[in-house]
């Protein structure tokens, strides 16, 4: 209704036009106000709970995903296939929340960094998300685009949870191996693009990738360094505090030395 006054009813949404900056403010704020009431009023609530709860519902979110496909399109289609960046939270939150032990410990660098910046990149340039309605008005049309920001949600809202119930502590330490798992998982999304010609992980044709000109114009190899080198730089930040930590820590150190001498 309120679209049609302002002569909106036959646009299409755009990135940081109206819908995107609408629903990534309220995730965020969303998000906020969870943490706040789970840090600070619910102070003694079961942090292996909650980590399970998120876990369970990122897996149903995925279920309504596939069930909506075969209801609209009577089919299950190739790009729906979970080899995404952003699916790999569908095994990784599972095995953090459920597991324990080594298998857990390696996987919580990877979930965590993984999580943050992959839900982070795509609510903030949700361009291949955003669907067809131009707001968010309850129709079939939006209902990916629903799920698309609440799964992304949970993505960072787990990842924030890990931070900020000492469940994992970020160390630059543990950059080389949470990158090493990240190359692995290009491996299997390459390997899916050659067996179902899909574009998982923007390592085939590169739609929807604001650098796609690289591959246009420069080739598939140049391509495939600059996804190396911008998934190295990228994967570094949220291990950055960790190194800024050491740092100011030494100096610390080598403060208190030289005032003793």
């Amino acid at each position: 209704m309120y679209l049609d006054l302002l002569g909106l009813e036959n646009a299409s949404p755009e990135v940081f036009g109206f819908k995107h900056i609408s629903g990534m403010l309220f995730i965020f704020a969303a998000i906020a106000v969870i943490l706040v009431l789970l840090f600070t009023v619910f102070k003694k609530h079961n942090r292996s709970r909650a980590l399970k709860t998120m876990a369970i519902l990122i897996l149903t979110l995925e279920a309504i995903k596939y069930t909506y496909a075969f209801i609209v399109y009577g089919s299950f289609p190739a790009h729906f296939i979970p080899m995404q960046l952003c699916s790999f939270s569908l095994y990784l939150m599972p095995i953090v929340a459920f597991g324990n032990g080594k298998v857990k410990q390696f996987f919580l660098p990877t979930t965590f960094a993984v999580g943050f910046l992959a839900g982070l990149i795509t609510l903030a340039y949700p361009v291949t998300v955003l669907g067809g309605p131009y707001g968010w008005e309850m129709t079939v049309d939006n209902i990916l685009p629903y799920h698309s920001f609440i799964y992304h949600g949970t993505m960072i809202f787990f990842s924030l949870y890990l931070l900020f119930s000492h469940e994992y502590r970020p160390d630059i330490k543990d950059y080389p191996r949470a990158y090493a798992t990240l190359i692995a998982f290009g491996v299997l999304a390459m390997i899916t693009n050659a067996i179902f010609g899909t574009d998982m992980m923007f390592l085939n044709t590169g739609a929807g990738n604001p650098f796609q000109f690289i591959l246009q114009q420069n080739g598939r190899l140049a391509y495939m360094a600059f996804m190396l080198v911008i998934a190295a730089l990228l994967l570094f930040f949220p291990f950055a505090p960790s190194l800024l930590r050491k740092a100011m820590r030494l100096e610390g150190t080598t403060a208190k030395a030289t005032a003793k001498n």
